[in-house]
């Protein structure tokens, strides 16, 4: 599984929409769709696309290592 599917299946496991989350993360509903389609060109960097991660994995409820480390495999 990408990164951006991951992500996907923990937020509707967690019964959120993305309006949801964006709610509960101050990230762009868009930017949180990019995010899940394995897009992180518009997170500003990979230090901003690192901090959204974190917070997605805060807001879900799961440890930040699992996004953080699929991240550095697949996308760095």
């Amino acid at each position: 599984m990408s990164l951006g599917s991951v992500i996907r299946q923990a937020r509707i496991d967690a019964g959120l929409s993305i309006d949801d989350l964006s709610e509960r993360t101050s990230i762009r509903g868009g930017l949180l769709k990019e995010i899940e389609s394995d897009d992180f060109t518009k997170c500003g960097g990979e230090t901003y696309a690192r901090g959204h991660l974190r917070n997605i994995a805060t807001k879900l409820q799961i440890d930040e290592r699992i996004f953080l480390d699929i991240f550095e495999t697949e996308v760095i």
